[in-house]
């Protein structure tokens, strides 16, 4: 129920840091979030309250100056309010907290859940292009030295359908999903398989993934996680141990006559699979794809994105439109048409920009004819990739893999 007789918000400055003590005092877990993003929030401790700023006890990396928002329970009541990064791990004070619902348990109402953090293994990478094996599951085990994975997918994006042994090497390994910690992203070797579960061995981890790891992800993994690979003991000659009796010759055995063996069978041809499997389709049709084109001129390729399974295609021919769609829609691709690709286009993106829509959403220019022209109008807008109109839809299913699926 709600908390009857309390103001919606508290604008006293003493309250609002007598709370804040309190938190201190109690180590009582707090949860920060970015606004308008998708990522769990990140759950931490404050560690102390000085003038007119406040710091907590482990935090990712963050911007100065980036708005975050920010909850916490005392007495069985949730407060929400927002602040501002002054540094990483320090934090402005904030002017105003609005009260929440009473709740039953004062303690403890965060998840610290890692069932949530997945794996896609790539065998290799060119450029934006994605090819060869993948290795698809949930994360069990996590480190900076290596992680263990439960296969729940293998599949073939490119190539022969082959089977995956320890020493194979993956240049791209993405970990999604973590608690309010940016994807890692490195590569990798196969280093044992066990029934369904893979353990990989990786290389390339930037410092930033490290201090992730250490500083983040460690203090809130199960007791399990974070232990490196089990290493076995060379074994020594016998001869070699200290005390060991000295080695008798051994007469070695006449040959034996050994019938020749007959040659196996082949294995069947396994059946070509196909492109996608069941459960990238489901992912495909989580993906939002925003076609943008002042003529309509989309239409057919918005009908070939429904066909190959993205369900969610929307379509915009003006800026209002545009607007009202990006403000309650997160979008994860844009499609726009050369001719909003001028300097419409560009006053559109920017006007997009400065509303903070759209700022990180990757572009795709479609033209008519790849020219210097058509180059030119990508730079401005930054896009990823230029598609002609009079290309099959399958040229262009390749740069979905990489952008929508990596």
């Amino acid at each position: 129920m709600t908390n009857a007789g309390l103001q919606h918000e508290l604008r006293n400055d003493e309250t609002i840091r007598a709370y804040l003590d309190e938190l201190v005092r109690l180590k009582s877990p707090v949860q920060f979030w970015l606004p308008h993003s998708n990522e769990k929030p990140f759950e931490t401790t404050l560690e102390q309250v000085t003038g007119g700023t406040f710091s907590s006890t482990t935090t990712p990396l963050l911007e100065p100056g980036q708005p975050l928002h920010f909850a916490f329970m005392l007495d069985a009541r949730r407060f929400t309010t927002q602040t501002q990064v002054v540094s990483t791990g320090v934090y402005t004070i904030p002017i105003s907290i609005a009260h929440g619902e009473r709740r039953q348990n004062p303690r403890g109402p965060f998840d610290r859940s890692m069932d949530q953090a997945e794996v896609y293994a790539v065998e290799s990478r060119q450029g934006a292009f994605l090819g060869g094996r993948t290795l698809q599951g949930k994360l069990l085990d996590l480190s900076a030295r290596g992680l263990r994975m439960a296969m729940e997918e293998f599949d073939v994006l490119t190539g022969p359908v082959l089977t995956v042994r320890p020493g194979d090497r993956f240049e791209a390994i993405r970990i999604s999903d973590l608690l309010h910690t940016p994807p890692i992203q490195c590569g990798g070797t196969l280093m044992h398989l066990t029934g369904s579960t893979a353990g990989f061995m990786l290389d390339g981890l930037s410092e930033r993934d490290e201090k992730n790891i250490a500083r983040i992800l460690a203090p809130r993994f199960p007791p399990s996680f974070g232990q490196d690979f089990p290493t076995r003991k060379r074994k020594t000659d016998v001869a070699d141990r200290l005390g060991a009796p000295t080695p008798k010759r051994v007469l070695a055995k006449p040959p034996e006559v050994v019938e020749r063996q007959l040659e196996p069978e082949p294995p069947p041809i396994e059946p070509e699979r196909p492109k996608l499997s069941p459960v990238m389709r489901i992912r495909k049709a989580a993906k939002r794809i925003l076609l943008l084109s002042a003529q309509g001129s989309t239409v057919a390729l918005a009908e070939a994105f429904r066909q190959d399974g993205f369900r969610q295609v929307f379509e915009a021919r003006t800026y209002v439109e545009i607007l009202n769609l990006a403000k309650r829609t997160q979008i994860d691709l844009i499609l726009l048409d050369n001719t909003m690709g001028g300097h419409w286009g560009k006053d559109m993106m920017k006007a997009l920009h400065s509303h903070r829509l759209l700022l990180d959403t990757p572009v795709i220019l479609v033209v008519e004819c790849r020219n210097d022209q058509a180059r030119a109008v990508a730079e401005a807008l930054d896009a990823v990739h230029i598609h002609e109109r009079r290309e099959s839809y399958d040229d262009l299913q390749p740069v979905l893999h990489s952008i929508l699926l990596s």
